[in-house]
């Protein structure tokens, strides 16, 4: 999704939607990706309960939210990959260039 995007990963459509409308009025775009179980299964491990990344060159951000699933008690969570939007570049004419704080606007208000 590069830094433009940030990969949004949730089991629950009612707080994708506040999520959702949130990036709209924070100006923060968000994109809803899956959290099928064939991405689950490509933590399996011979020597370990569970692989913290996958053994496949696909799929990265996906497995990473897969992975922190095993550990969520809640129902109803939300995971957001900010690695590609961390720090704005000159694309961003609403932050300045760097570090940010980009999502925080989106968090505090929603």
């Amino acid at each position: 999704l590069g830094g433009e995007c940030v990969g949004a990963y949730s089991t629950c459509d009612e707080l994708w939607n506040i999520l959702e409308k949130g990036g709209y009025t924070s100006g923060d775009r968000l994109w809803r990706m899956p959290l099928f179980k064939e991405y689950g299964d490509l933590l399996k491990s011979a020597t370990a309960d569970i692989n913290n990344i996958s053994a496949v060159p696909y799929g990265g951000s996906i497995t990473a939210a897969k992975f922190l699933q095993n550990f969520i008690k809640c129902k109803s969570w939300a995971h957001l990959d900010i690695a590609g939007v961390m720090d704005s570049t000159d694309s961003m004419s609403y932050l300045p260039k760097g570090m940010s704080g980009r999502l925080l606007g989106l968090l505090l208000k929603h």
